[in-house]
Parts: structure tokens; sequence; C-alpha cells
């Protein structure tokens, strides 16, 4: 079984500043997390609870997935919407026309379920033919925004919580430096993602 560090760091780094937010914000929060004598060290303890608080905020990262589909804003509107989609007519025709060739879709087009099952059969297409590594960075660079998207969200509401009305300054100010650009860095990421599906894909069938 390989080691794969994204599985660490991609948990880690979207909990840690939430987990710096309360640190910072309940002294005796700190005062655990600075404790002498403890072996694994200062260190140690917040890498330990920032990969705790990072997989509650990974839900909060579903949450937000979710709400994006409802609103019509998600990655599957990108399969689904012809405006919202990131690559030429010519391109997408030619992808849907190796689809039915190659027996993947046997209907007119895509929609949200149907895409599901699609983009796992070309997945695993690529991935046979080891065409997937731009894919991964691209799909693992979305994954990661998206828990900072969700850790900073989830960091407003703790200021907002712990520091009353005094913070809401700094609420205001962390929504708007941090959660407002890496939301457009999530969306740009998702967007290269199916790009490169669809290339990909193209480029192995001869396309």
């Amino acid at each position: 079984m390989s080691f794969d560090a994204y599985e660490y760091v991609g948990v880690i780094i979207p909990g840690a500043l939430p987990t710096l937010a309360v640190s910072l914000l309940v002294p005796e929060v700190a005062s655990v997390i600075n404790s002498e004598g403890v072996e694994l060290g200062t260190l140690g303890i917040f890498l330990i609870v920032s990969f705790v608080v990072g997989h509650v905020v990974q839900l909060i990262g579903n949450w937000i997935e979710t709400i994006e589909d409802m609103l019509g804003l998600g990655k599957d509107a990108l399969v689904l919407n012809e405006k919202k989609r990131p690559i030429d007519v010519d391109r997408w025709k030619r992808f849907i026309s190796v689809l039915r060739s190659e027996g993947i879709m046997d209907q007119d087009e895509l929609n949200s379920s149907s895409w599901q099952g699609t983009r796992k059969e070309v997945y695993a297409a690529l991935q046979a033919d080891k065409r997937t590594q731009r894919i991964d960075a691209f799909n693992r660079t979305y994954g990661m925004c998206r828990g900072m998207v969700a850790g900073t969200i989830m960091t407003v509401g703790l200021v907002l919580i712990l520091g009353g009305t005094e913070q809401l300054s700094l609420a205001l100010m962390v929504f708007v430096l941090l959660t407002i650009p890496l939301y457009i860095r999530m969306r740009r990421f998702s967007r290269h993602y199916f790009t490169e599906v669809v290339s990909q894909f193209l480029a192995l069938k001869g396309n």
C-alpha cells in the first residue's frame, strides 16, 4: 500500500485555519496546545488537532458542493449547461461521438445522473493508459481549494461565535481576503479538471 501525502496534507491544511483561530480566541485551548512536557511538542499537537478538525471541514466542503448543485453552479453544470461548458462546441461533439462509439453512453445527451457513471468509465480508460497525472493534479488542487474555502467559512463562524460582535471586522476581512479568492480558484480548477478529462480522452481515442 503506497503512501499518499495528499490524504493527510489535503485534510490538515484546511483544518489548520479554524484550529489556529480557536487557539487564539480561547486561551484554554492555546494552553493545551502549548503544554510543556508533551513528547509530540506544540507542532505535533497542532497537526493532530488540525487533522481531526480538517475532516469536519471536509464535511462542510461536501455541503458547499451540494449547495452549488442546487443552484446550478456545481461541477455537473460544466457538463449540462452549454453556456458554462469550458470547451468549444466542436470538441464537445467529438467527445459525445466517441462516447457513443465506445458504447459508454447510449442516450442523446448526458444528464446529471448518467455523467457520474460516464466520468468513471472515462477516467478508468485514461488511468489504464496512464493519462491521469494532470487530471489528478487538477482534481487535488480543486479539492484543496474546496477544503480551504470550507475552512475559512468555518473560521468566520468561529470568530463570530467566540469573539462576538467585537470581532465582526476580523470575520469580514477573513471572508473577503481568503474565502472569495479561494472559491474563485476552486471554480477555476474545476474547469481545468473537466477540460483535461475531455482532452485526454479524445487524445486517447485518436480524436
